[in-house]
């Protein structure tokens, strides 16, 4: 893959000598491929993973100016559990379906479902190796940038590309070794920064129970005065009435307190953006497609998630 520039003119890395994507080298060249079908339809739900995820694909098609179409579904809430036949195959068509809950199957030849998977990783530091799964975001974000790697569009994305890992559920139980990772690795490339909390000009602190926004403020006011251990002793002062909030795991606390993803210049953080939407995003199936429609053609426009569709 070539390099290209990232969103703050840093050389874009290829994700795919990420250790975690070792195993799924198959997966990624499958979809590359696709993607250049002929009649090549795109298709997901109406929810903010599978809306990322489709992103992506979508940014490096136009990159590549391929045509295509696409379907948004109702969200995966108003799937009923034995669905058999959501999206059947058309005789016409090549559907690439971006599945983020992993519930359908299809044998069909022009039917390509991108689906989270299964891997083991070890970090560099342990010959440990830990279990974890790469979300249809994660995966998303290779294959946009197999595709077309020096795309504009695709490498205004490029911030986004661990997202969906930060919205799986796995970090609600224990640390995910993906997410760990592909922070990490976006973070060393220039495409966000890792910021502690009070280091975020306007974050939310609506995903801590018990958090309070008042004190956080008074932090943030006195934050440039303090030295390394003062920051670190006041922020753990700020962390430990929350330790035992319930709700929410102590690896997700951690990274809300101490490892905030920022893009570079940008007043709130990644977290926060993500809470937002997923917080206004609309319960009805009909209204939720058009919002997702318009969150997606925003972001292809400008490449961020706006913070309204008004």
């Amino acid at each position: 893959m070539s390099r290209g520039q990232g969103p703050v003119g840093t050389a874009m890395k290829d994700l795919r000598t990420a250790p975690f994507f070792a195993s799924l080298n198959d997966v990624i060249d499958r979809a590359v491929s696709f993607l250049q079908s002929e009649s090549l339809m795109l298709v997901t739900t109406a929810d903010l993973q599978s809306i990322l995820a489709l992103g992506f694909l979508e940014s490096a098609l136009l990159d590549r100016e391929i045509s295509y179409s696409r379907r948004i579904m109702p969200p995966n809430s108003h799937i009923p559990p034995d669905e058999q036949d959501f999206v059947p195959p058309q005789d016409d068509k090549n559907i690439l379906f971006i599945d983020a809950w992993n519930r359908f199957e299809s044998s069909s030849e022009n039917v390509l479902i991108l689906a989270s998977q299964p891997v083991e990783v070890e970090f560099h530091t342990s010959t440990t190796k830990r279990r974890g799964r790469i979300d249809v975001v994660l995966q998303a974000s290779a294959i946009g940038s197999s595709f077309s790697p020096n795309g504009a569009r695709t490498q205004r994305c490029r911030p986004y590309s661990g997202c969906g890992q930060w919205m799986m559920e796995s970090l609600d139980t224990t640390m995910d070794p993906i997410h760990t990772m592909i922070r990490d690795f976006l973070r060393d490339e220039g495409s966000i920064q890792v910021l502690p909390l009070p280091e975020i000009k306007e974050p939310s602190v609506a995903m801590m129970p018990l958090a309070s926004p008042r004190r956080l403020k008074r932090l943030q006011k006195i934050w440039a005065e303090l030295d390394a251990t003062s920051r670190s002793q006041a922020l753990s002062e700020y962390a430990l009435p929350l330790l035992s909030s319930e709700g929410i795991s102590t690896a997700r606390l951690e990274e809300l307190i101490w490892k905030r993803m920022r893009i570079p210049n940008e007043s709130t953080d990644l977290a926060s953006t993500l809470h937002q939407h997923a917080s206004n995003w609309p319960s009805e199936a009909n209204a939720a497609v058009l919002h997702a429609g318009k969150i997606l053609d925003e972001l292809l426009k400008t490449g961020r998630l706006s913070s309204s569709t008004d």
